[in-house]
């Protein structure tokens, strides 16, 4: 039998309005709790513009 996964992608955006800083406790606590749900990050991607990431993208997949 096939394995077979499904798919979450989520964005996480830098905190506060004029500055663009990213919390990396906050981060490790979202990952953890998908961690935690069973789901693998299998994927980061930047969302950027003339070179300031302005969020990233997290894609996980878990087997069904």
């Amino acid at each position: 039998m096939k394995k077979r996964f499904e798919y979450k992608t989520i964005e996480i955006k830098p905190k506060g309005t004029w500055s663009w800083k990213f919390d990396i406790e906050e981060i490790d606590k979202v990952l953890n709790k998908y961690g935690m749900d069973g789901w693998e990050l299998v994927s980061v991607a930047s969302r950027d513009m003339s070179g300031t990431a302005y969020g990233f993208h997290y894609t996980f997949k878990r087997e069904i």
